[in-house]
């Protein structure tokens, strides 16, 4: 068992001293040492959807905010949206790598490669996630990387969902808002939110925001994905910045998936270049002229033969709803039952309990409403954040305490 290392460079809050303490109690228990088989694929392929019925539908929607639009079962994936956000993990030993990195650029450069790794994942992935309800919680232990991440969805409107994961090197956290926008040919989701990466041993503190994704030819023609906007991984200890250029087809042409970067010190000196491509990998080159040997920072792992007849699931994707996942807390997205019907290819079951759950909220939204009762998120509370200056939900700790003892009894019933 791999000790928690104590911060050389800035003082923890208490706060923090909680959420470790926390994790090493976790990691003591039985719950993280448990391993189970991974499912190896979903119980039913995805059935073919109408194109006419989706052509009319989004017709119906141009120009509306599609986070406030309800969304026919056929056209999801069956996947909660904290799911989604937690694919963003399927490569986190980079972020393994990099806390043993001496040199500080380096670190960086694996930092940026880790963020830019997420979007491999979207390729061929067309279908909408679900809407998380408000309170809707999605937990996952990652044995062979050796993590724990608790996500929930904090805000209903607007849609907000709140992310932590944690190891014995690092931290990682996330809030996620988006805008987006719609005309017809075109669906571009803008996320608003900060994703942060703080390593244990030195708290050495990383930042950056997402880049915009645009899905193409929504109405005619072949559907594709392309990301757009420059990636700034910011080190808010030594000042060190790495950019990641995300180029849309319209500036690129078939060439938008290469990825290019540079690691600059904090005097804006050059040191490194990054190249690769969002679908394939990333390797780390010296900017001057030397013959240094590349450095490979990342490389896409291959999906499953059949993936797109499986909504082109990644391997890593398969298991985050398995339903032998030992469950405790209810809020967990797992027990949705209109994800699991989807799952299982029962569409018209699944679209009758969507309906369901959605009025529900609805109605429960109503009493608060009502009532004049706010509602408060169970393990994510708002919090400045000293080094960006920005507010955002972080975990506050307490899950993992109530998953060991099994004490879930004061979290809300939303299904």
């Amino acid at each position: 068992m791999m000790h928690i290392t104590t911060m050389e460079h800035q003082e923890k809050e208490p706060l923090e001293e909680d959420r470790e303490l926390e994790f090493s109690l976790l990691q003591d228990s039985i719950v993280f040492t448990k391993k189970r088989p991974r499912r190896e694929m979903l119980p039913a392929s995805r059935e073919r959807s109408s194109i006419r019925s989706l052509i009319n539908f989004m017709k119906s929607v141009v120009g509306k905010d599609l986070t406030k639009v309800t969304m026919p079962v056929h056209f999801n994936e069956p996947l909660s949206f904290l799911q989604r956000l937690s694919e963003d993990l399927e490569y986190a030993d980079i972020l393994n790598r990099a806390s043993f990195c001496k040199n500080s650029l380096v670190r960086l450069a694996h930092v940026a490669a880790f963020a830019s790794s997420t979007y491999s994942t979207v390729l061929e992935r067309f279908w909408k996630p679900f809407n998380p309800l408000l309170g809707e919680t999605f937990e996952f232990i990652n044995h062979d990387v050796g993590y724990a991440l608790i996500a929930e969805q904090v805000s209903h409107h607007p849609p907000i969902s709140a992310l932590h994961a944690e190891s014995d090197h690092w931290v990682f956290w996330q809030e996620y808002k988006l805008d987006t926008k719609f005309r017809g040919q075109f669906f571009k989701v803008i996320p608003t939110g900060v994703c942060h990466v703080k390593f244990k041993s030195d708290g050495h503190h990383f930042t950056w925001k997402k880049p915009i994704t645009t899905i193409h030819n929504i109405l005619v023609g072949s559907f594709y994905v392309d990301q757009e906007g420059d990636v700034v991984v910011i080190n808010h200890v030594t000042r060190e910045q790495c950019v990641v250029h995300f180029q849309p087809v319209r500036k690129v042409q078939e060439n938008f998936k290469k990825l290019t970067g540079e690691v600059r010190d904090a005097g804006g000196h050059l040191n490194y270049r990054i190249v690769g491509a969002w679908d394939t990998g990333l390797e780390l080159h010296s900017a001057d002229d030397t013959n240094m040997d590349p450095t490979d920072l990342w490389t896409v792992n291959a999906k499953p033969e059949d993936s797109s007849r499986f909504y082109a699931f990644t391997q890593f994707t398969i298991q985050l709803n398995d339903p032998e996942y030992d469950v405790s807390c209810h809020t967990d997205c797992r027990v949705r039952t209109d994800m699991r019907l989807l799952e299982c290819g029962k569409i018209d079951a699944s679209a009758s309990e969507k309906h369901r759950l959605e009025e529900k909220q609805r109605s429960t939204r109503k009493e608060r409403d009502l009532s004049g009762e706010a509602w408060t998120p169970r393990w994510f509370v708002p919090k400045e954040d000293p080094d960006s200056g920005m507010f955002c939900y972080v975990y506050k700790g307490g899950y993992w305490k109530a998953r060991l003892k099994g004490h879930f009894s004061d979290s809300p019933y939303i299904y």
